[in-house]
């Protein structure tokens, strides 16, 4: 009895799981989707932060153009030590 039920709605059984399973999908990649997008609004934060160093640290020299100190001193310097 239960092998013949089965036997005769199998396919709609299986059209069941497939679409079960399409659904589960579909609201894991809206749920990775939004994931992405909070963290690429954070790391936008950074990458301004860390072109705004960047240009600091090209455009500062130490002494009449020539750069006497190195990097860390320009470091130091962008983000506010020094005179």
């Amino acid at each position: 009895m239960l092998k013949d039920l089965l036997e005769n709605q199998k396919y709609l059984i299986f059209a069941g799981l497939s679409t079960f399973s399409l659904i589960f999908s579909t609201v894991s990649i809206i749920s990775i989707s939004k994931s992405v997008n909070r963290l690429s609004d954070s790391l936008e934060t950074i990458s301004i932060w860390a072109d705004s160093q960047n240009e600091c640290i090209t455009k500062t020299f130490r002494i009449d153009g020539k750069n006497t100190q190195g990097i860390p001193a320009k470091v130091w310097s962008c983000n506010g030590g020094g005179n």
